[in-house]
């Protein structure tokens, strides 16, 4: 028997009640992105992961954002409460979610998010009083992902 090809998959787009304002995502169509990998559904593992509650935030949650704070760092603070500081659990959880798995052969993330989204979530500038978004970027558990494995496949779902 062949091993099963490895796919991690964002909790929030299996329709799991993890996102920070605990509302469940309309259901995402694995099978057109299988397609496009050219890999039967019989043929797959999926593994679901939170980043945001693997570190022990709750559903609901306060938001969170990443930013560029005054010294050219990445950082992922509370929207409102900038006291609220995940950066390093998230980069942790990355680290160890990888050493967990490392046969993964493709990561499907949520768009926009600021622990998975892929070259879609928003960057902002925290030198100033009010944080302003000054680019996109990706989410900090898939920037820490991608330090540790550069070629792996990462596929932002946008929904």
């Amino acid at each position: 028997m062949n091993k099963k090809v490895q796919i991690a998959i964002s909790a929030c787009l299996l329709g799991e009640k993890v996102r920070y304002d605990a509302k469940i995502l309309p259901a995402f169509d694995k099978n057109s992105v299988l397609k496009q990998l050219n890999i039967a559904e019989d043929e797959v593992e999926f593994i679901s992961f939170c980043p945001e509650v693997g570190i022990g935030l709750g559903v609901p949650r306060a938001k969170i954002q990443v930013i560029r704070n005054k010294q050219q760092k990445i950082r992922v603070l509370g929207v409102e409460n900038h006291t609220l500081d995940v950066t390093t659990e998230l980069e942790s959880y990355a680290q160890n979610f990888f050493k967990q798995h490392p046969d993964i052969f493709a990561y499907l993330v949520k768009s926009k998010s600021p622990s998975c989204g892929y070259a879609s979530t928003p960057l902002f500038d925290d030198s100033e009083k009010h944080a302003q978004q000054i680019s996109i970027t990706s989410g900090l558990f898939v920037q820490t992902i991608l330090k540790i494995k550069p070629q792996i496949l990462v596929i932002d779902i946008k929904c």
